[in-house]
């Protein structure tokens, strides 16, 4: 019988393992707790990182909301914001509050101001907000759409030349001192037999034709027609959706077409390419030629010729390179006056190593065509009556066929309706003055409220009026005419002789003569517009007697045309009236000119500012019978671009109205 020893368990063994268990146990529950309280931190990061991120989005689409509003405000307006809080009602039934306004003027010429605010956005279901200090600066200069008579969009011409019909211009035009500005805009077709000087660049939708005499410092011609160059001198560059055809010895450095190029000139052309066919055969030397279709090298020399169908070569001249997707067909069997020539197929060409046979389809041409589309903006609706509020002097009759003269804005005068009438001085007749009342003979009864005509003493008026015709006559030119200041006339204008410092809008057509000299009264110092000491000041123009304030308007010297209807460029159009503006030879004029339908020259016009037609009525081409010189030395493109009302409803503010509102700095507060 076996005895078996057994020793009691190992107690401390199996404490030890349960106090490893709970050690471990412990450990993975304050990871577990660690890293909980570690997502729960980040989360917490996040949403306020989000939450703060939105808070900040929605206060910097505060500071373009109110950037927005002010840019809607009139100058008048502004003074009134300083010291206020604003509540703007904005998208999804929000509110933008705008807090601590301040509002200064910091310039009068022109007129700037500064507002700074403080802009702030609270997210209730976030808790979060921010709060942006901003400063805007607004400008009320020349494209501030409230000193244009409308309170919508605007559309800009900083062209020197602007035209929506045709443009004949037979009697040449030259552009001087214009920079970039040396620009000639035209929405129909354009032609001219006298030649061109000083144009930067010709852009045309229709055809475009120039003969005749020399073409100086042209650099670019664009063209959505046909392109046809019979004069001397050069262009650099002719881009045209039609064709281009060149004759005598002219000069086009590069051509690009989408229909055939005939270049049937002396001069030498650097590059033609062309989507159609391309003929040489003039004596000049083209150094690449590249076609959709055919060469014919009738004479001259190309270098370089890329073709898609056919090539012919009728001279011996040398020829660098050739292929051709077609035939090559060579001026002699024995010619032999070339690098390399590849064809599909050759023809009277002799037998040599330097030709090479290419497959049938062979696409070997890649022309561009044409580099450009020509645009231009929707006719601009060139309406004087919109313009009338602004006047400081509207002219018309009454039922006594006496001229009434409705006055504002000038200095010392009680906005009203005005006779304009005599008065006797020293036993003789004086006339040119404002008064209430006047007897059958037109002298004043009342008291004189203001002189509008010279010192000087007239029998015979500066102003009459007949069947709807002002006419403006005086044979002085020591003094200015009439006082300073925007002058509006409801009926035609003919200016005779004298010599002016307004603006000139009319209801109907503007002739202008010959004798003449007028300045818009912003292209004048301000001694002539506002410090006169004959005539009041028009407070609309000069901010004092030293200082001009350079409206808008100021920079026109003539407007013409008008329609009843002007809700879009075809409703005026259909009720437009006259709109003409025409020049008598040697006239000279400081000043934009803006016609509601065409511009006709005759001899010499020299004008000092920027053109513009619109075309809006009946038999809209402009004419150019004279010489027409664009002579812009020393005018600011402030003054010599065209600002006028926009018929396009477009939420986009164009450059030039937004810049009008500026953001000078931000900051979070």
């Amino acid at each position: 019988m076996s005895v078996i020893n057994k020793k009691p368990p190992n107690t401390q063994s199996g404490f030890a393992t349960v106090l490893v268990v709970l050690l471990v146990g412990l450990a993975v529950a304050a990871s577990a707790l660690g890293t909980a309280y570690y997502i729960n931190t980040s989360q917490r990061t996040l949403v306020s990182s989000h939450a703060l991120t939105n808070a900040q989005s929605g206060a910097w689409s505060g500071v373009e909301i109110f950037r927005k509003y002010l840019l809607s405000r009139e100058e008048t307006d502004l003074t009134k914001l300083n010291g206020q809080n604003l509540v703007l009602n904005v998208q999804g039934g929000k509110e933008l509050k705008i807090n601590n306004i301040t509002s200064t003027q910091t310039s009068t010429a022109p007129n700037i101001y500064r507002v700074t605010a403080k802009v702030q956005n609270i997210s209730d279901n976030s808790a979060a907000s921010s709060t942006i200090q901003v400063v805007y600066e607004i400008s009320f200069t020349n494209d501030n759409p409230n000193n244009n008579g409308n309170s919508g969009n605007v559309t800009t011409f900083p062209s020197a030349m602007n035209f929506y019909g045709d443009l004949d211009a037979n009697g040449g035009i030259t552009i001087s001192n214009a920079g970039d500005r040396a620009v000639v805009n035209v929405a129909g077709s354009f032609s001219t037999g006298s030649g061109l000087t000083g144009i930067k660049e010709l852009k045309v939708m229709g055809d475009v034709n120039i003969s005749g005499g020399g073409i100086t410092g042209l650099e670019n011609i664009y063209s959505n027609g046909n392109v046809t160059l019979d004069a001397s001198g050069s262009v650099n560059l002719v881009s045209a959706k039609g064709t281009v055809t060149t004759t005598g010895g002219v000069q086009a450095t590069t051509i690009y077409a989408d229909g055939d190029v005939i270049y049937d000139s002396s001069g030498n052309s650097n590059s033609i390419d062309s989507k159609g066919s391309i003929t040489v055969s003039r004596n000049a030397t083209v150094n690449q030629a590249t076609a959709g279709v055919n060469i014919l090298l009738s004479n001259g020399t190309i270098n370089n010729l890329l073709a898609n169908a056919n090539i012919i070569n009728e001279t011996e001249k040398k020829v660098l390179s050739a292929k051709s997707g077609g035939t090559f067909t060579c001026a002699k069997t024995n010619w032999s006056d070339f690098t390399s020539i590849a064809a599909v197929k050759f023809e009277n060409c002799p037998t040599n190593t330097k030709m090479t046979t290419l497959a049938a389809g062979t696409q070997v041409a890649f022309p561009t065509g044409a580099l450009a589309t020509v645009s231009m903006t929707q006719k601009p609706l060139i309406n004087a009556l919109s313009y009338e509020s602004q006047a400081n002097y509207v002219f018309s009759v009454n039922a006594q066929n006496q001229i009434m003269v409705y006055v504002r804005s000038v200095n010392g005068v009680t906005e009203g309706s005005y006779h304009l009438a005599k008065k006797k001085i020293d036993s003789n007749q004086a006339w040119g003055y404002l008064c209430k009342t006047v007897d059958s003979n037109n002298f004043c009864t009342s008291d004189v409220v203001a002189n509008f005509g010279s010192q000087k003493t007239y029998v015979n008026e500066i102003i009459t009026y007949s069947n709807g015709i002002w006419t403006l006559n005086d044979n002085q030119q020591n003094m200015n005419s009439l006082a300073g200041g925007i002058l509006f006339f409801k009926g035609s204008v003919n200016l005779s002789q004298g010599k002016y410092v307004n603006t000139f809008i009319s209801t109907g057509n503007i002739a202008y003569g010959e004798s003449i000299t007028l300045t818009a009264p912003n292209f004048t110092d301000a001694s002539q517009t506002c410090g006169s000491t004959y005539y009041p000041m028009p407070t609309n123009l000069c901010s004092s007697t030293t200082a001009l304030s350079y409206a808008s308007l100021g920079n026109t010297a003539l407007l013409a045309g008008s329609c009843t209807d002007s809700s879009t460029s075809d409703t005026c159009s259909s009720t437009y009236v006259g709109g003409d503006i025409s020049f008598g030879g040697g006239a000279t004029v400081y000043g934009n000119i803006i016609a509601g339908n065409k511009i006709t020259t005759s001899g010499s016009t020299n004008i000092k500012g920027s053109m513009l037609a619109a075309a809006l009525g009946q038999n809209s081409g402009s004419t150019f019978g004279g010489g027409t010189t664009i002579d812009m030395n020393g005018l600011g493109e402030d003054k010599t671009t065209i600002t006028v009302p926009s018929n396009e409803e477009d939420d986009n503010q164009s450059e030039s109205t937004t810049e009008r509102v500026k953001i000078k700095w931000a900051k979070y507060i």
